[in-house]
């Protein structure tokens, strides 16, 4: 069976070898590729079953072939970041599904992108991408608003004083009223936190924000970015997740900080 070259990524040149659980066929043996200052991580796949056609069929009919294989795509690429199983290097992230026939087929595109490699590699260098994903507890918040916000409390009150017909069309309103202020407060408030963390980061990314369906969590996803951090400032953007979460947890709304990543967002 023709077999061609799955790319995963390209990272600086470290003459270092590569262990990881898994590659795309199934087996554990990866080839590092190097190029000049670079190296490519790829590893052999049958050219029949990594086919675009037959990638788009199996996206098609087989989803679970595509996750298990996503998943290899990721956990390479994030065991090539790690030198010495410790330390972070920058590594070009490829998208999924990213193959050649031949190494020279390789060679000739590592060749053709050589200074946008070099550019981008040289700008993520000492730098670490993370992403900060919030998340709402509606009932919290809004019990939150209902005691504080100023705006509704005088509302509510008007209401509450009332005949008991005009009450019914009145706290309707209320209800209202309470979904348009937790809008506009929360996009104050996500607004306020990006900035803080911004403050601590080289760049940073706006990323979708994800429904339940796909988190599979009871909460609301209210924001989630990704940031370029210096090295050096990566024990400070911590502390200030940290330091949110204090402050907004009682409000219902809470944190989640991961990293660091292949730089997708960066590079």
């Amino acid at each position: 069976m023709e077999a061609g070259l799955y790319l995963y990524c390209v990272r600086p040149r470290t003459d270092e070898t590569l262990e990881v659980h898994k590659t795309m066929s199934g087996e554990e043996k990866i080839q590092i590729i190097p190029y000049l200052e670079l190296e490519a991580i790829t590893s052999e796949v049958p050219l029949e079953e990594f086919s675009s056609a037959e990638i788009q069929k199996k996206a098609e009919e087989d989803l679970d072939w595509i996750k298990r294989k996503v998943l290899i795509h990721e956990e390479v690429i994030e065991q090539a970041m790690r030198s010495d199983g410790s330390s972070v290097l920058p590594v070009i992230p490829m998208q999924f599904g990213v193959i050649f026939r031949t190494r020279e087929k390789l060679k000739e595109t590592l060749y053709e992108n050589l200074d946008k490699f070099r550019k981008s590699l040289k700008f993520l260098s000492g730098r670490e991408e993370w992403g900060v994903k919030v998340f709402l507890d509606e009932d919290v918040f809004v019990d939150f608003l209902e005691k504080e916000n100023v705006e509704l409390l005088v509302q509510k009150r008007e209401a509450d004083a009332l005949p008991k017909g005009l009450a019914f069309f009145a706290k309707k309103k209320t209800a209202y009223k309470i979904e348009e202020i937790k809008e506009r407060e929360l996009a104050k408030i996500t607004d306020e936190i990006n900035e803080y963390l911004a403050n601590s980061a080289v760049t940073h990314f706006k990323a979708k924000v994800l429904d339940k369906d796909f988190t599979l969590l009871s909460n609301e996803m209210i924001m989630n970015r990704f940031y370029l951090i210096e090295e050096p400032e990566i024990a400070e953007f911590k502390v200030k997740t940290e330091q949110l979460k204090e402050r907004f947890n009682p409000l219902g709304i809470d944190f989640e900080i991961t990293g660091p990543w292949p730089s997708y967002h960066f590079a």
